[in-house]
């Protein structure tokens, strides 16, 4: 058997460890682990001192949630059960058609919604000047005290050419991309993060990046972007309503002013004919004009209840706690991974001297 473990093995099939022995041959190999120690806790602090420091920006909304979908006196329950068996109750609720907050973060990490981003433009503090996120995330950010060089976006694949593909081959509603948009919202995917809170439904939206400033202008540019993309998806129905109505309401104010025209026209030049012919032909000119007045007022009343509609189906989100500029660095944590690296290296010299010193044969024996 091993020093080690100087286990004994019993007629029961028990079996006994000397704890003694373990700690006396950890004692005659503390030179062994405490160098692993130093070094890896070494390794650790060069590691950390390469990473450069990272401020986080945090807003906090707090998005409307419709309610109308519950009625009064449990109505909307009744609606689903009534649905479940193929009853229609009506009164359907708008609710239906709002994006649920659990896609927001989909929202966030799309390409469309970034690429809006990237053509917004923050001031440089290292510049001191207005630029484009765009070309703020393609230079070179601030660099860690320990600087080695290099960016991992150097190995991106280069942008294929398409010089030579027909026009008509791509299809307009394609998103075209080149390298430095592409490697852009790549960073900005990586740095932005939104959490909701399903008890309070609070939305939190954070933005890590080596910029202070550029973090809070970034949140603070995606937060708009995204209240702008849900409002656009809420109200897209009753906007399409509302200018449907207002070109028709041209339409039938236009045909109500001619009818009327005609009508004083024919007036005018047949004030002293009493032929039945023009009576009757005064009647139709007259009862042109009801039917246009009819239609334009019906269509006016139709056109202020789609403005209505259209305000009441408007989200609110309520702003808790917008975007701040950080004051002191969110990362990295330089002494935590010190101390990491520092066990790790423990942990590897207690492997080692666990191999060195048991006979793995005798053991499995």
């Amino acid at each position: 058997m091993s020093n080690i473990e100087n286990k004994q093995i019993e007629d029961n099939g028990e079996i006994s460890i000397n704890f003694g022995e373990i700690f006396r041959t950890l004692k005659s190999y503390r030179i062994l682990i405490a160098t692993c120690a130093v070094l890896f806790a070494a390794l650790g602090a060069i590691y950390s001192l390469t990473q450069p420091n990272e401020y986080s920006s945090n807003a906090k909304l707090l998005p409307e949630l419709d309610s109308k979908s519950g009625g009064a006196g449990g109505m909307g329950g009744l609606k689903s059960l009534a649905g479940l068996a193929g009853v229609d109750l009506g009164g359907s609720s708008s609710g239906a058609e709002a994006i649920r907050p659990d896609l927001y973060p989909n929202i966030v990490q799309s390409a469309p919604l970034l690429q809006e981003v990237l053509k917004a433009k923050i001031y440089s503090t290292k510049h001191k000047k207005w630029q484009t996120v765009l070309d703020f995330l393609s230079e070179k950010q601030d660099t860690a005290p320990l600087d080695l060089g290099g960016d991992p976006s150097d190995d991106e694949v280069s942008d294929v050419k398409l010089d030579k593909v027909p026009s008509g081959a791509l299809s307009t509603d394609l998103i075209k991309l080149n390298k430095k948009e592409r490697l852009a919202i790549k960073k900005l995917r990586a740095s932005v993060v939104l959490e909701i809170d399903k008890k309070s439904g609070v939305i939190s939206l954070t933005t890590k990046l080596t910029n202070p400033v550029a973090a809070a202008n970034i949140t603070s540019l995606i937060q708009h972007y995204l209240t702008k993309y849900v409002t656009d998806y809420r109200t897209q129905k009753a906007r399409q309503e509302l200018s449907f109505l207002e070109k028709r309401l041209s339409e039938s104010r236009a045909r109500y002013d001619q009818a009327l025209f005609t009508l004083s026209a024919y007036r005018d030049q047949n004030m002293n004919l009493f032929m039945n012919v023009a009576k009757d032909r005064e009647k139709k000119l007259q009862y042109e004009v009801d039917m246009a007045y009819n239609l334009y007022t019906t269509i006016s009343g139709q056109y202020e209840e789609s403005k209505v509609k259209l305000h009441r189906e408007t989200p609110v989100f309520k702003v808790l706690e917008p975007a701040q500029v950080a004051v002191q660095k969110d990362g990295p944590k330089r002494s935590l991974i010190t101390i990491g690296f520092m066990f790790v290296g423990v942990f590897a010299s207690l492997i080692y001297v666990f191999f060195k010193t048991v006979n793995l044969k005798e053991l499995l024996g």
